[in-house]
């Protein structure tokens, strides 16, 4: 599996830092590349999966997003539209913000409607989705409208055709934004360099843990 997303630049340069992470058999981040761009846009995210598809060559990945507009674009383009699926967390926290819209204000009722999606999400079968569906309709029929919506083939556990090891959310690639985050305040030559040492100590670290 591969996660991918963007994260803003704030240093004198500014731009985008496209990211894409994977995990490594002892379940530790992997950074597999990234780049700089002006901004994240269908032609420089085209332009980095095709990059990174070449160096990939034969293999077949599952892709996670976090939906935004340009990915859809170019993911589908690239890897083809049936190895993306959708962050787990970003499509709750949608789910959520419109059911406000349709009167559910109260943290309580909020609780209630997360739980729902999960159950939703997390089915392990179709007859189990089916039932969780079916639960959040007699709640409120425009919840249930929304998840038939909203490509729920590409996010819900028993849809999802591909075979993606339990991972649902897009945390490897925020623990990645995180990790350089104090470098995107840098210069570019800088966040690179700065970049090369800390993946440089960590595999140390990693080196050292295997020597024991």
């Amino acid at each position: 599996m591969l996660f991918v997303d963007a994260s803003h630049l704030s240093g004198p340069y500014e731009g985008t830092l496209l990211g894409a992470v994977t995990l490594d058999v002892d379940n530790h981040l992997f950074d597999a590349a990234y780049t700089i761009v002006s901004s994240e846009n269908n032609d420089d995210w085209h332009w980095f999966l095709s990059v990174l598809c070449e160096c990939l060559g034969s293999m077949k990945l599952v892709i996670m997003s976090n939906r935004h507009k340009a990915l859809l674009h170019s993911l589908s383009r690239v890897f083809g539209v049936e190895n993306h699926c959708y962050c787990l967390v970003h499509m709750r926290e949608n789910f959520v913000r419109y059911a406000t819209k349709k009167g559910i204000r109260r943290d309580v009722s909020k609780d209630s409607v997360k739980e729902m999606f999960n159950r939703v999400a997390y089915a392990a079968t179709g007859a189990e989705y089916g039932e969780a569906l079916e639960e959040l309709r007699q709640y409120k029929q425009e919840l249930a409208h929304w998840v038939e919506d909203n490509e729920s083939e590409r996010w819900a556990q028993s849809k999802f055709s591909k075979e993606r090891w339990g991972k649902m959310n897009n945390n490897p690639i925020e623990s990645s934004n995180n990790w350089m985050c104090g470098l995107r305040q840098m210069s570019i030559p800088c966040l690179i360099s700065g970049h090369l040492q800390k993946l440089q100590k960590k595999m140390d670290m990693q080196k050292a843990l295997v020597k024991k």
